[in-house]
């Protein structure tokens, strides 16, 4: 017992850490693409913005739920602990947290996509509009959205998921101090299945997608630099390393996610 409340305050420590420094970083960069863009870079500040929306909400959601997820090998259910301030609300605004919270992390690898195909777009002087990178964005999240919208009706209610977890975990501590104890007990029903495919199908095809298109631009950068002043290839190439170091840092998401899928 002991060792589970231990854990549980590391987690809970985790949490407040690593989403409070996030929450603060985007804060900072969605200022400052707001009112210190650049005017040669003002239509990819809409990129910069959508990024920073999207993650200063992963960082605040993953603080109100701080949600532990409990192994299940073997189950055809699984469970979380809620320990963030969401559970003094009740269940459905965990549940709907979660669920949120989970469409912004598919949402910012879409936007990945998004970014280094507007890099690669523009060495063929393509002209585009803020209002069609708009769209853009939004056609790319309507997955997400959806996703938010449904996966949260699946969570049930503690009493309905405790003697599973009960059997599965015997020596964990399951008092209602710990935090919101919730889960979803039907992992084949449409809303669930969509939602699992959703997260973790989609990094596969993405992250390939972005290393193809980082390659061709390298290749573009590469030929075409005696053309190019020296600011320009300045420009491409410093957004270029900052796009490869925010597809390096959420990539891990694609072990993660496959662990998931073969754990269950």
């Amino acid at each position: 017992m002991s060792v589970d409340i231990e854990l549980t305050t590391t987690f809970r420590i985790l949490h407040a850490f690593f989403g409070g420094a996030g929450t603060i970083l985007n804060l900072i960069l969605l200022l400052l693409a707001l009112f210190q863009s650049p005017k040669v870079i003002r239509l990819y500040a809409t990129l910069i913005i959508n990024f920073a929306i999207t993650d200063l909400l992963a960082c605040l959601l993953d603080t109100f739920i701080e949600i532990r997820v409990l192994p299940y090998p073997n189950e055809d259910s699984m469970a979380h602990v809620m320990n963030g301030s969401c559970k003094y609300f009740g269940l459905t605004t965990c549940a709907v947290g979660f669920s949120l919270y989970l469409h912004t992390l598919t949402h910012s690898i879409w936007s990945l996509l998004i970014s280094f195909g507007y890099r690669y777009l523009i060495l063929f002087k393509i002209s585009l509009k803020r209002k069609t990178i708009i769209l853009v964005i939004l056609a790319f999240y309507f997955p997400s959205f959806l996703q938010g919208v449904t996966y949260w009706s699946n969570f049930v209610e503690r009493y309905e998921i405790l003697p599973i977890v009960r059997r599965v975990h015997p020596d964990y501590d399951f008092s209602e101090h710990i935090g919101l104890l919730t889960g979803i007990t039907d992992l084949y029903s449409p809303s669930v299945v969509y939602g699992m495919l959703h997260t973790t199908l989609q990094v596969t095809p993405v992250y390939i997608s972005i290393f193809i298109i980082r390659w061709k631009t390298v290749k573009i950068l590469t030929k075409n630099k005696e053309s190019m002043s020296k600011e320009t290839k300045a420009l491409h190439t410093q957004l270029l390393r900052v796009l490869t170091l925010q597809a390096v840092l959420p990539s891990t998401s694609f072990f993660t996610t496959y662990l998931f899928m073969g754990r269950k």
